[in-house]
């Protein structure tokens, strides 16, 4: 399942259409070049995620 979950994160469509929702479901409007740069936003708060929760371990085989 985290295999599942780890390759749908990764498709930037996926972050893009859960913007679109959000955004459409409050009323604000999101330029094309903000909507591109979602997934790169994903990606980074994802690895950032990944550190925290690994802690000393981040980056070890295995880990």
């Amino acid at each position: 399942m985290e295999t599942w979950i780890r390759v749908q994160i990764s498709q930037p469509s996926t972050w893009r259409g859960l913007f679109l929702v959000l955004t459409a479901g409050l009323g604000i409007s999101i330029s094309p070049e903000m909507q591109n740069a979602l997934p790169n936003l994903a990606i980074a708060a994802l690895g950032v995620w990944e550190a925290l929760r690994k802690g000393n371990r981040f980056g070890e085989p295995g880990a």
